[in-house]
């Protein structure tokens, strides 16, 4: 099964920074576990819940932003504005489907779901629609659950060893997550992918019981 990219950059926690979730490229190897990263220096990104143990976010986006913010564009010369710990040429949220599974250096890696824009996001790119827009692009990243911990570097191959939902883009996946007036038919699909964050197949779950029955 031939699906490659490649970890441009690695990104975490740095040690003793002032601004929260700042993140910073590290050129070193770092140990990826079910929480999170760790750095040969001792940074650390920690997520307490395991389906979120990594964001992705692709560098390919950076440039739709550049033009989307011409007045802002020296926040995208260098990743992390997006609190991403992966940077990578070569897949995106049209070509990567939940429960794929990537191995990157030594550890396996499988996409849990989609990230969902907040208010941080606004702030950090001055501009209170940017969650909505990210959405409605599908340039929001996803993020891994760890199926087995090991160690990752920069110029890093992902290669997907197993794709249970190839019919499933995560940008299609996103519309329909995000759209309230999702149909049935649509909702009952997506409620069917087993690998789905739990978190999104419950609020799919609930959205079919207030709908009308059959």
């Amino acid at each position: 099964m031939e699906h490659k990219a490649t970890l441009s950059h690695i990104l975490c926690n740095a040690k003793q920074t002032t601004v929260p979730h700042e993140k910073k490229v590290f050129t070193e190897r770092a140990w990826i576990h079910t929480h999170g990263m760790e750095t040969e220096q001792g940074d650390k990104t920690y997520y307490p819940d395991p389906d979120c143990a990594l964001l992705h976010y692709v560098w390919e986006h950076y440039a739709f932003w550049r033009d989307k913010y011409p007045d802002r564009a020296a926040l995208f010369d260098a990743p992390g504005i997006f609190g991403e710990n992966f940077s990578t040429q070569g897949i995106t949220e049209q070509s990567v489907c939940p429960g794929d599974i990537f191995k990157v250096g030594t550890a396996l890696l499988q996409v849990s779901w989609g990230r969902i824009a907040c208010n941080t996001m606004a702030g950090r790119l001055e501009e209170d629609a940017a969650p909505t827009l990210m959405h409605a692009q599908s340039r929001n990243g996803w993020f891994y659950r760890v199926l087995q911990e090991g160690e990752v570097y920069a110029g890093a191959t992902l290669d997907l060893l197993e794709r249970p939902y190839g019919q499933w883009p995560l940008s299609c996946v996103q519309d329909i997550v995000f759209d309230l007036a999702a149909s049935r038919e649509a909702l009952e699909a997506v409620y069917q992918i087993e690998t789905l964050l739990s978190t999104w197949r419950e609020q799919i779950r609930e959205r079919l019981e207030l709908l009308d029955p059959r």
